[in-house]
């Protein structure tokens, strides 16, 4: 089967993705193989107004981002945003969860590279970012990415 790479973001263990009060995007910088194909993304509300978002996953930072932290993606180049991108811009309804699998209808694997480091000294990062159209009181999301990271094929 090969090596598959998990993160996951949940409630449980107090490792949700927030998304403050006032604010309608966010990019999260994630520790995670320089290289792969991304297998499985799994994108759930799990507190707050329930509304509808847009789901993005990017190989290099598309905005200033300190380490663990997440900031404000509006202001990042919309052409770099786009170059970025390693799956397409997912829309999620209000009250549904953004499910891509490998294999299903939604295609994949998704392959990637981060941008930013060197084949010698790589940087092992990938970037979520979701927007949402409004966010008085706050949201909380729970996540989960998976991949093969490069370098470990199946045998």
């Amino acid at each position: 089967m090969g090596h598959i790479y998990q993160r996951k973001f949940v409630e449980s263990e107090g490792t949700q993705l927030i998304l403050p009060a006032g604010e309608t995007n966010q990019c999260w910088e994630i520790g995670y193989p320089p290289a792969g194909e991304i297998t499985r993304l799994i994108v759930r509300q799990s507190a707050g107004v329930s509304t509808a978002l847009t789901v993005n996953l990017y190989d290099t930072g598309v905005c200033d981002i300190g380490s663990g932290e997440s900031v404000s993606i509006e202001s990042a180049d919309p052409m770099t945003k786009e170059l970025a991108k390693i799956i397409p811009t997912q829309s999620v309804n209000a009250g549904a969860t953004l499910a891509l699998r490998q294999g299903t209808d939604n295609g994949g694997p998704w392959s990637y590279r981060n941008r930013e480091g060197t084949y010698t000294v790589p940087v092992r990062k990938v970037y979520l970012g979701i927007s949402v159209a409004a966010n008085v009181a706050g949201m909380e999301f729970e996540v989960t990415i998976e991949c093969k990271p490069a370098g470990f094929e199946d045998a």
